[in-house]
């Protein structure tokens, strides 16, 4: 199986940028006590993925220049030169065309990578995406056993946010912000309160919250799904089983109470709650909840 590795070229000088590719010789410069293959050994008759290769000053654009035009280089501290036959993937936020016309970016190399574009919008341009990223995020950070995280997912709330900010960082910015707040969260259900927006952007937390679509809380949203499915719902269930904390649980269970979502049965630790059925029956309900207030509003499907 061939291998397809990676190159990040921020910062290669032209010999680092010839030792990544080509690897160099025992001795051929200070710390290089072993020799290395170089990665187009690696991967010849196989894909180079090349990142951020707009970040490649003049000096090693030279040497690349040479290695696409010929197929071949030489390693650093070596005399014979090495013919491999590798496919270059190259990615970059840099708008690479003006860089051309700067002159920071070699026009030859430029029109050597120009014969398949793939343009990835910003991430602000396809907010859709976003759900699924953080899907991916989640099942990524509790597939790592050493943090010790059970992350159940990321409440309405708390994704309306996340969707509702223009991310300049794009994927990578979405990831820190999302990885962060699952490590304060630790288990359950990722809530507001966990999100940390880069403090430019801070201050346009309060604004968002209030154009946000009315949503219930993660306790809340648990708890309507549990009753609406036929089941009964008890506040240690919501603890141990979603991750909410007790007081939460409780707050979130009194509320549904008081405005007739749920009716409770039973006393003292026998006590479960039950969706509570309108009277004069009907047709599926919808229950909604407004977002500060708290106040929950029923009403049919049909209205």
């Amino acid at each position: 199986m061939i291998e397809s590795p990676s190159l990040n070229c921020a910062d290669l000088t032209r010999e680092l940028l010839r030792s990544e590719l080509f690897g160099h010789k025992r001795g051929a410069f200070t710390g290089a006590v072993t020799r290395s293959a170089g990665l187009v050994s690696r991967v010849d008759g196989g894909t180079l993925f090349m990142d951020e290769i707009g970040e490649l000053g003049t000096d090693a654009q030279a040497m690349l220049l040479r290695f696409l035009q010929e197929g071949e280089g030489r390693a650093v501290g070596a005399t014979r030169r090495l013919r491999v036959d590798v496919r270059i993937v190259a990615a970059t936020h840099r708008d690479l065309e003006a860089g051309v016309e700067r002159g920071t970016f070699r026009e030859d190399i430029y029109y050597r990578l120009w014969w398949a574009v793939l343009e990835v919008p910003p991430l602000r341009a396809r907010r859709e995406d976003i759900a699924l990223l953080v899907e991916h995020f989640r099942r990524e950070v509790n597939a790592r056993r050493e943090l010790g995280l059970e992350i159940t997912g990321v409440t309405g709330t708390a994704m309306a946010i996340l969707e509702s900010d223009d991310w300049p960082g794009n994927v990578r910015e979405l990831e820190a912000v999302v990885m962060r707040a699952m490590v304060r969260r630790r288990r359950g259900w990722v809530t507001p309160e966990d999100i940390v927006l880069p403090r430019l952007r801070r201050d346009r937390l309060p604004e968002v919250m209030r154009a946000l679509p009315l949503r219930p809380s993660a306790a809340e949203e648990q708890a309507l799904q549990v009753a609406i499915g036929g089941g009964e719902v008890r506040r240690r269930d919501l603890v141990k089983r979603f991750g909410i904390p007790r007081t939460a649980a409780q707050r979130a269970l009194a509320g549904l109470e008081r405005a007739g979502v749920i009716r409770r049965e039973g006393r003292g630790r026998g006590v479960r709650y039950v969706l509570a059925r309108p009277s004069g029956g009907g047709g599926p309900i919808v229950w909604t909840r407004h977002l500060r207030t708290s106040h929950f509003a029923r009403h049919s499907r049909d209205d």
